[in-house]
């Protein structure tokens, strides 16, 4: 009787996608060439049926006469057809739980009752999710889009506006509103302030990523679109009041009043659905930092995108985790001995390097912003050119949803390859 092996990846954003399309252009072709008593089939389980490209949220979020909501979700449907429904499933729901010992993923869909997903093998790429829900989309495309139309409308009706972070979210949310409101500043003069907008941060400059210079640059362009930066200085309550504006009281006792109050700082991992074994004291999933397996859980079970205890909640992570869970996954599952289920592969595992010179792009507005590129500074023109045109949505949202990324195969190092 032929084996069932069901090799499931739970989440399908900018970490799912990949390693979804890798397995099945790679992956699977050499484990029906090695194992062909046995069958494969991959599940990709993800709350939406669409892919929500993120990255161009600080601008459709100000407004979507900017850019339209519809230009930055994709259909994961549409980016999965070529693959046969006898070895590719995707399944719309949310991760309810994982028993690790039996080795079953329970779900939900809606309007469904509660379901159980046997694993041979596991890839957790469930992402993260922010403090305001049009940056990210950790439900469907439909509360998403929502959440956008609500920014939207109090975006243009507001005379004040919090906005509460120091990174590139932030940043650019804040450039993205004090240009659609005030407009673009002149050759020597700020741009003329129609709507107060504040920035709060709790570090002593903006984009700690990058270097005071860089974050010195970034500063003047806020200022000169009509932004107050105010540094060194917390969020400590938040309150709405009888007129249904919002009280932000701060550190030293100082207090601010928003028509719209955005808190654009760090993200929550989507580990709610694990069990809390799992989990380190900040709720991200434990991973090997090396080899990107959750050693915990048992065999071929990985973690890769922000859910990991190893990624630092950047998109270079990303691209250099990919990798090494795919090949490491592909060892494992190639050399797989059912009368040995829980022997590691023999030969070297990939190792996970981060990498030490973060590079960061951030448009502020529509005419250009900051960049930090492995170590050094780029001009606010290439900024531009590079994101600030339409934020990579032309050319990054179809690659990603079509795999172009894994296009080619991980070719084996010295010493990793599984004959």
């Amino acid at each position: 009787m032929t084996e069932q092996r069901n090799i499931v990846v739970v989440g399908g954003g900018f970490a799912g996608l990949p390693v979804t399309h890798y397995v099945m252009k790679h992956i699977i072709p050499a484990l029906k060439a090695k194992h062909g008593n046995a069958k494969y089939h991959v599940y990709n389980l993800n709350p939406s049926s669409d892919f929500y490209f993120r990255i161009a949220s600080p601008r459709v979020g100000t407004s979507t006469t900017l850019m339209p909501a519809e230009k930055i979700f994709g259909s994961l449907t549409e980016g999965y057809k070529n693959y046969s429904a006898d070895e590719f499933t995707l399944i719309q729901g949310f991760a309810t739980g994982l028993d690790t010992s039996a080795r079953k993923l329970s779900y939900q869909r809606s309007g469904h009752q509660p379901e159980e997903l046997s694993y041979h093998a596991l890839v957790v790429a469930a992402g993260s999710r922010t403090h305001h829900p049009a940056f990210s989309m950790p439900t469907t495309k439909e509360a998403t889009v929502d959440a956008i139309k609500t920014m939207n409308t109090k975006v243009a009706a507001a005379k004040d506006i919090v906005i509460v972070g120091g990174g590139p979210t932030s940043v650019e949310v804040a450039g993205e509103m004090a240009e659609f409101r005030n407009g673009k500043p002149g050759w020597f003069s700020p741009a003329p302030r129609k709507v107060n907008i504040t920035l709060v941060t709790a570090v002593n400059q903006l984009l700690p990523a990058l270097s005071p210079k860089i974050a010195k640059i970034a500063d003047k362009k806020l200022k000169d679109l009509g932004v107050d930066v105010v540094y060194q200085t917390r969020v400590t309550n938040v309150s709405e009041s009888q007129d249904g504006r919002t009280k932000v009281l701060l550190t030293k006792g100082k207090e601010l009043e928003a028509d719209l109050y955005i808190p654009a700082y760090g993200v929550l991992p989507n580990s709610t659905w694990l069990p809390s074994s799992l989990l380190n004291d900040t709720n991200y999933l434990v991973t090997n930092p090396q080899t990107l397996r959750v050693d915990a859980a048992g065999p071929r079970v990985y973690a890769t995108g922000d859910i990991s205890s190893a990624s630092r909640n950047i998109g270079m992570d990303i691209m250099d985790m990919t990798p090494v869970v795919m090949v490491n996954l592909k060892r494992d599952l190639l050399s797989y001995n059912p009368a040995a289920p829980t022997a590691p592969a023999p030969g070297k595992d990939r190792i996970f390097t981060p990498k030490a010179n973060l590079s960061m792009v951030v448009p502020i507005g529509t005419g250009g912003g900051v960049a930090g590129i492995m170590g050094w500074s780029a001009p606010s023109w290439l900024v531009w050119l590079a994101k600030g045109r339409d934020y990579l949505v032309g050319m990054g949202l179809k690659p990603a949803l079509v795999g172009d990324s894994v296009k080619k195969d991980y070719k084996w190092k010295v010493g990793e390859a599984i004959v």
